[in-house]
């Protein structure tokens, strides 16, 4: 998952945390890494159709119609 961490000194920084990391874990991490924080925004993954294959919708976004 991606989170991006706006630090009070104007930083921003994005990681890229394993879902099964603890949030406290990850804020002791990022504090170390750039200092106090001033806020922390969550990235959610793009969500797509149930039932359509991924493979498939991407197929579907790159092939695009002849132009006539």
């Amino acid at each position: 998952m991606k989170i991006l961490v706006n630090f009070k000194s104007g930083f921003k920084q994005t990681f890229i945390v394993p879902k099964c990391m603890l949030a406290l874990d990850f804020r002791n991490m990022a504090k170390e890494i750039g200092g106090s924080i001033e806020s922390i925004e969550f990235s959610s993954p793009p969500r797509h159709p149930s039932g359509i294959p991924r493979s498939e919708l991407l197929e579907e976004i790159l092939q695009l119609p002849d132009k006539r």
